[in-house]
């Protein structure tokens, strides 16, 4: 068939008519490129809303999502996409290279996908717990602490005479008072009359250190001893019991220190990470390559 006959052929008119109207259509409405496309699903949808609450809870978005209206959602999704969007060209203007405080949250994050990811294959026997108690008892070392009762003398309410006072109560508490009964003497004192197991630092916090460090230097008794001055007044003192520092047996601490072990053999394995990582760079300092 001739060139003429084809050209009256309709199915040619069609095809050339629809070839026209692509061809228009492709020209008006072209198709996105691959990075233009947005797509906000579900997941996409729960990510935007616990990034944007800054707290992460799924169940709780999930139900949140659920209950949306349809206007709600639409609003949603064209936050979410705005979001997107608003990334994407920032990044295309080089801003995430430019901030150094996103540099830094990208560094922080990597570090973390690292660090999981490496813990996901720790595991510690009771013996490599153990063995890491024994290398580091150092850090469960307790202190000295005690345990007293006191009555309290305020130099606020008695002035100079709040020592005659502690002091005359001692002659009587030796003779009448228990530990127990220290609420009959004294003024109100700010924090507790009776301390059971106290460490130094707390008796200082409370009473300062020149009072904790003559209590300490007490030596448990039956009876009332001091009176003895702190940074609010004097105080007449029923010592109980102190105990010297000394490290906790293993069985008393094991929970804590599984815990510790753990953390310190994952942080051990992040830094192999990176270091793998690194295997995949070459560093330059400008005078030459680093080994």
């Amino acid at each position: 068939m001739k060139l003429t006959a084809w050209l009256k052929e309709p199915l040619v008119h069609f095809l050339a008519a629809g070839a026209a109207l692509f061809l228009l259509a492709s020209w008006i409405w072209p198709a996105p490129e691959a990075g233009r496309v947005i797509t906000v699903g579900e997941a996409q949808l729960l990510d935007h809303l616990q990034r944007r609450a800054q707290l992460y809870d799924e169940e709780g978005f999930r139900e949140l999502l659920a209950g949306m209206s349809e206007e709600e959602r639409a609003q949603l999704v064209r936050d979410a996409a705005v979001t997107e969007a608003l990334y994407r060209e920032g990044q295309a203007l080089g801003l995430a290279e430019a901030d150094p405080m996103i540099k830094q949250r990208v560094v922080q994050q990597m570090r973390l996908l690292l660090a999981e990811e490496e813990a996901s294959d720790v595991e510690l026997t009771e013996d490599d717990v153990r063995a890491y108690f024994e290398a580091n008892q150092a850090r469960y070392a307790e202190g000295a602490r005690v345990s007293f009762s006191h009555a309290f003398f305020s130099t606020d309410r008695r002035g100079p005479g709040a020592e005659a006072a502690a002091r005359a109560a001692l002659v009587e508490m030796r003779q009448n008072a228990s530990f127990g009964e220290a609420g009959r003497y004294g003024d109100r004192f700010l924090y507790q009359l009776n301390y059971a197991d106290a460490a130094a630092r707390e008796i200082a916090g409370q009473f300062g250190e020149e009072f904790a460090v003559k209590l300490f230097e007490m030596e448990p008794g039956e009876e009332w001893q001091g009176p003895i001055r702190s940074q609010y007044g004097w105080h007449v003192i029923g010592l109980a019991e102190r105990n010297a520092p000394r490290v906790p047996e293993f069985d008393e601490i094991a929970g804590r220190v599984v815990q510790d072990a753990i953390a310190d053999a994952r942080a051990l394995s992040a830094i192999v990470a990176i270091d793998r990582l690194m295997e995949n760079y070459e560093v330059r300092d400008g005078a030459g390559i680093i080994d």
